[in-house]
């Protein structure tokens, strides 16, 4: 009797770690967002005849490398001022905001002519609303208000982007999921436009990436969902 009552809390046991387990399997789309090592959430832009800029949020791996795994993700708040034309003055910013402001130096970027600043804890803010540029110091100082715009607003968010991408893929990509080897990418999504024209239009960008040489990826137009283009590599 003592056996059979072992048997069966032995069994009941082995059921309840399978029902654990089934239990625990993630979504697709669990699958999906806990692969994104690119992510971006926010996009500013205003210019003038002097400058471009650029006010970006993205959360991205800290040693971003294309590899198919997520590493430790960083959210960063980054401000790009482009001149139109050069300058070795020092260059400051205030940016501003509906409920105050954040000031600080815009440092040279070492490569090409744009100056970057980092900005922390930018939810303090709110809504950007403009960014006053100052060049040189003291009585020679002079300063620019860039009125800011988001990009963002009234068009699909990165998740829906994401999803809009996989569905595109579905059937390759649920096949992987499903594979003997398992998911092996992460995704990047990322809200792009011709980096030569700061006026012209911006699209997601997304992709599933195994390596640098192994990607499906796509260009959605933000306001329609419209796939624009398409890749796969190999």
């Amino acid at each position: 009797m003592t056996k059979k009552i072992t048997l069966i809390v032995c069994v009941l046991i082995c059921c309840l770690i399978v029902f654990a387990a089934c239990g625990e399997k993630k979504t697709t789309e669990e699958i999906l967002s806990d692969s994104v090592s690119s992510r971006q959430s926010a996009c500013y832009t205003g210019s003038d005849e002097d400058f471009d800029v650029t006010l970006s949020t993205l959360s991205q791996e800290e040693a971003f490398i294309a590899d198919g795994k997520v590493g430790n993700v960083v959210t960063r708040t980054t401000l790009v001022v482009k001149p139109a034309s050069a300058t070795d003055k020092e260059m400051t910013y205030s940016l501003q905001s509906e409920s105050g402001k954040k000031e600080g130096v815009l440092s040279k970027n070492v490569l090409g002519s744009a100056y970057l600043a980092e900005i922390d804890n930018i939810s303090e803010l709110g809504i950007p609303v403009s960014v006053v540029i100052t060049v040189g110091s003291g009585e020679e100082a002079t300063e620019y208000t860039i009125s800011l715009t988001d990009r963002m607003a009234d068009v699909i968010d990165a998740d829906e982007a994401l999803m809009t991408a996989y569905e595109y893929y579905k059937q390759q990509l649920d096949a992987e999921i499903a594979s003997e080897d398992g998911w092996q990418r992460e995704i990047f999504v990322r809200f792009v436009n011709d980096r030569k024209d700061s006026e012209s239009k911006y699209y997601w960008y997304v992709a599933f990436v195994a390596d640098r040489n192994d990607d499906m990826a796509v260009l959605i137009d933000p306001a329609t969902k419209e796939i624009v283009n398409s890749r796969v590599r190999p």
